[in-house]
This record gives C-alpha cells, sequence and structure tokens, in this order.
C-alpha cells in the first residue's frame, strides 16, 4: 500500500473449517490483510488459550467495524440453516448473528458484511442471505494488491473512483428556424419538411414504476433480482446492477429508478439494458411491450442487444 497514515479498521473473519486446505487459505488471507494495515481479527490466534467462544465470537462481531463472510461450500450450507445442530456450531452462531442484523437492519448489514471469494471458490459458495445475485460482493485473485485491490480500496476507506467537480454549463444557441424559401417547395406548393428526431427524456418515475408493475414477473424477488443481474451482463459491469433490496415489488423499482437517474452510466443505456434484460425475463408478456411502448415515446431508440 501507499505510505498514506490511515487509523487501521478492525475486521473479523467469519469462516467455515471446510478442510486444512481452506483453513490454510483463510490463514494466508489473514496475514496479507493485517501486512497491509488492516486489523484483521481471526479465530486462530484466540484458540491457543481457553475460550467462551461464544462470548468471543459476539465481541468480535459487535466491535468491528466490517465481517468478512468468507464463501466455502461448508459456510454456506451451516449459515443458510442446511446443517444439523451441532455441526459447525461456531459458523452457525456466527451466521446468526449477522443474518440478525440483515432482518433487523438491511442498509447497516449491506455496509457491514463484506461478502468475499477467495481463490478456489465462487459466489455461488455464498450464503443465500447476502444475495449475491444483486449485492456486491468482493473477489479476490490472489493476495496482492492487484488481486484484491477492490477490497483493499474498500477496507482502507482510500475510493478508486472520484466524483469530478461540476463544470460550468456550455451556453447553446437554438435551432436555426427556417427562411421563408426553405419553408416553400414549387410555387404555391407547401414543403414537405420531416420533423426532427424527438430528444430523449427520462420517463417520470410513476409511469415507469406503474408500466414494471404491470408485469407479474417482476412482482417476485427473485425475477428482479435476476432482472439486476442481467443489466449488469449487458452494461458490462461484470456484476448485477446495484439497487437497495426491499421485499416490495413497487418499493424495489422505485429503487431502480432513482439509481437508474443517478447512475454514472446515460440513464438511456441503462434503460436500454433493463429492457433488454426484461424482455429475456418475460418476453411475451404485455407488460413488457407496455414498457417498451413508454420508453420509445420518451425517444428510446432501440438497437441491438
Amino acid at each position: 500500500m501507499s505510505g498514506t497514515t490511515l487509523s487501521p479498521e478492525r475486521v473479523f473473519i467469519s469462516y467455515a473449517h471446510d478442510d486444512d486446505e481452506h483453513v490454510d487459505r483463510v490463514r494466508e488471507f489473514w496475514r496479507f490483510l493485517r501486512a497491509n494495515g488492516i486489523d484483521a481479527m481471526l479465530d486462530l490466534p484466540a484458540g491457543e488459550v481457553r475460550q467462551d467462544w461464544s462470548l468471543w465470537m459476539m465481541r468480535g462481531i459487535r466491535d468491528s467495524r466490517r465481517v468478512i463472510v468468507v464463501a466455502s461450500p461448508q459456510y454456506r450450507r451451516r449459515a443458510d440453516g442446511d446443517a444439523l445442530a451441532g455441526e459447525g456450531a461456531g459458523v452457525q452462531w456466527e451466521a446468526r448473528l449477522l443474518r440478525d442484523l440483515v432482518c433487523r437492519d438491511p442498509e447497516a448489514a449491506l455496509d457491514r458484511i463484506v461478502p468475499v471469494v477467495l481463490p478456489g471458490a465462487t459466489r455461488a459458495d455464498l450464503p443465500m442471505w447476502l444475495c449475491a445475485g444483486s449485492h456486491t460482493y468482493y473477489t479476490v485473485e490472489e493476495f496482492t494488491e492487484t488481486g484484491a485491490k477492490a477490497l483493499l480500496h474498500l477496507l482502507t476507506g482510500q475510493p478508486y473512483e472520484t466524483e469530478p467537480a461540476l463544470g460550468p454549463m456550455p451556453v447553446l444557441p437554438p435551432r436555426e428556424q427556417p427562411t421563408a424559401e426553405g419553408r416553400s417547395g414549387q410555387a404555391g406548393q407547401p414543403a414537405t419538411v420531416s420533423p426532427p428526431p424527438q430528444a430523449f427524456r427520462m420517463p417520470d418515475q410513476k409511469s415507469l414504476v406503474d408500466a414494471l408493475m404491470g408485469c407479474p414477473a417482476l412482482h417476485q424477488l427473485a425475477r428482479r433480482h435476476e432482472l439486476l443481474f442481467l443489466m449488469g451482463e449487458f452494461l458490462g459491469l461484470g456484476h448485477a446492477f446495484q439497487v437497495p433490496e426491499d421485499s416490495d415489488a413497487r418499493t424495489h423499482l422505485r429503487a431502480l429508478d432513482s439509481r437508474i437517474r443517478r447512475t454514472t452510466l446515460t440513464p438511456d443505456t441503462a434503460l436500454k439494458a433493463m429492457y433488454f434484460a426484461l424482455e429475456e425475463i418475460a418476453p411475451d408478456d404485455i407488460g413488457t411491450r407496455r414498457v417498451r411502448d413508454l420508453l420509445v415515446a420518451c425517444g428510446l431508440v432501440f438497437g441491438e442487444a
């Protein structure tokens, strides 16, 4: 890392002891974080002395700025409630505390819980309640600054993308009006003038949300997750289009509208991706056609997906 002096951030690592190889990989990850100025907390040093493990885990989660959840098949199995009562009791206890946070305050959980996929794992190894299909997760390709770039930017509080300052607004001339000669064709004959193409304008939120609510598929949370994932693919993001989740369809779709309006992409690009994703999910639905009609009426020109 650079020579910038920053206060170390306490991070609790929650993981499962799948096998010795996985434990060694987590140990290497822990050492890497601490070598980069992050006060990462792992159970292995604490295991050198007798512990009240339930109290140790509770304090570790409570007193840490963030909790890293390391993806693995056994972590998902135990955190999703598919393991027997005594199997991996520590992970089941930690996951119960984290699920409670997600249930009580989803926004706070989004900030505090950091899903991480280490080499050899996939996002499918994360618990379902972390919503890896629609929420951000961090892939560590190798234990180097380059291989863990996005995660290090997050944990050290050093953003990679910064918003530039607003420049002055240009003063633009109006469209020139046609002359009398330009308005006339042959003598006594009015000229035929083609209307200019309609400029794109963002539809108002109520119209867009009402149109999307006309698609029965989007009343299901899982299909909205699929929509956001496909949008991310069409936009080339490498992850789902990021929108705060809500079980209420209308509230969730309002959040999608708001996110499109403030995207760093152009809104028309995001709307096209949204429509192409919707077309894959519900191609023959009358609601899909109504969404397209609304976007076309607002001046959106569709090309190839």
